[in-house]
């Protein structure tokens, strides 16, 4: 049997044609079906059936429970890429969540080129909330995180800086600037030291900081590889954290920035360090001579008395210090009504077990400040090695003051002496 090739021309395209119309079908059907699904999935789903307004809510808590290093990093297996990818539905309210895309880790160096581009897309969709930026930093930063920070730098409000161990790479404090930064932590893994001059050029990149902190150590006692440079003054930081409570690493030498900045609003100040060098003290002492600050809570290790006579707008009081220096600050109290006139709040954390006789102290102090104007509401007393219980007569004159409305604490853990 012949065909003529018009005859098979004509019936490939009726078979095509049909073919194209069987598709058309099928995609109608294939949709029908989704769309059906999706009511199912709606009627069967508690989640789905919850006011968009409530599931938008509940991704943005997701990452708040989130405590993976990796969290807020672009990572499938974690939110907001997690809760994103689970159907359409997840997808378009978490793409019209800007909360799941404020807060962002990036490395400041990352392999891929597809990497910019993606932080690009989140911090877009982030839209128009303040952002928060955690920056992992191994070596300088990419020209492509540079970028990327310029592009949204107006919207950063919080920055966290951290700095991984890395003993091949050789690299300085990043110089960014932030127009709205109201929060900045630097975080240093690796024990590398560096200068005072980076710091500070950070916070003058920073005028409206309102909350700071530096863990790591400061090198060359305020030198600078460019020799002088301009000390800072911040006129709104409120809190300022040097060094970190940690048996293996504390800022060796924090009070060394002290002499370089001024911060005549700062009212929370919190210093770890594992030795006092030989002019913190006056360090201190001028810092808070120059800066005249409503200083209402302070954290500090190692002190003397001499420390705190400056500073007698103190409400809260931290200290983790000596048997010999907890005596000293105790008699002052006990002694002295001009010494921190306005303490409510002593927390002391020894640094050896305490002998039973230095309790006495503690109740003298207590006689004077718990029982004048001068009110002390709440002592707690603990150490890093444990407390030999106070002798019975000691116990009995403590007890007599917290029942007059004192807190007294003094322990470890959960067990309370007195």
């Amino acid at each position: 049997m012949s065909f003529a090739p018009s005859e098979l021309q004509q019936e490939i395209a009726a078979l095509s044609s049909e073919i194209e119309a069987q598709k058309a079908i099928l995609d109608d059907l294939i949709g029908r079906r989704s769309r059906a699904q999706r009511n199912l999935n709606a009627v069967l789903d508690p989640m789905a059936r919850l006011p968009v307004e409530l599931q938008s809510k509940i991704f943005v808590y997701c990452l708040r429970f989130d405590k993976d290093e990796r969290a807020s990093r672009p990572y499938p297996k974690l939110a907001p890429m997690l809760v994103s990818n689970v159907c359409q539905l997840w997808r378009d309210i978490a793409i019209s969540t800007p909360g799941l895309w404020a807060p962002l880790r990036m490395e400041g160096s990352p392999r891929g080129d597809n990497s910019f581009q993606l932080y690009r897309v989140w911090l877009e969709r982030s839209r128009p909330l303040p952002i928060s930026l955690t920056l992992e930093v191994t070596s300088d930063l990419s020209e492509g995180v540079k970028h990327i920070i310029d592009w949204f730098a107006c919207r950063v409000e919080e920055v966290s800086l951290l700095f991984l161990a890395d003993p091949h790479n050789e690299y300085r404090i990043p110089q960014l600037r932030f127009q709205s930064l109201k929060k900045l932590v630097v975080t240093v893994h690796d024990k590398k030291l560096f200068y005072v001059q980076d710091w500070i050029d950070l916070m003058h990149m920073s005028p409206g900081l309102l909350h700071c902190t530096f863990l790591a150590d400061f090198s060359g006692y305020g030198d600078s590889p460019a020799g002088d440079f301009e000390p800072c003054t911040l006129l709104a930081l409120k809190e300022l954290r040097l060094g970190v409570r940690s048996s293996s690493f504390r800022g060796i030498n924090s009070t060394i920035l002290l002499r370089y900045i001024t911060l005549p609003a700062l009212e929370s100040l919190h210093i770890h360090c594992n030795k006092t060098l030989p002019d913190a003290v006056s360090d201190f002492s001028a810092f808070i001579l120059r800066s005249s600050p409503p200083l209402r809570c302070l954290v500090l290790d190692a002190p003397t008395a001499e420390y705190l006579y400056v500073v007698p707008t103190l409400e809260t009081l931290s200290l983790t210090l000596s048997t010999s220096d907890l005596v000293s600050v105790l008699e002052t109290l006990a002694t002295d009504p001009a010494f921190l006139p306005n303490l409510e709040h002593l927390t002391c954390t020894l640094k050896c077990t305490r002998s039973r006789g230095d309790f006495e102290v503690v109740v003298r102090m207590l006689k004077v400040r718990s029982l004048s104007t001068l009110r002390l509401n709440i002592l707690i007393i603990s150490a890093f090695d444990g407390l030999a219980a106070p002798d019975e007569d000691i116990l009995v004159e403590l007890r007599r003051i917290r029942s007059s409305g004192v807190d007294i604490y003094i322990g470890e853990g959960q067990q309370n002496l007195v």
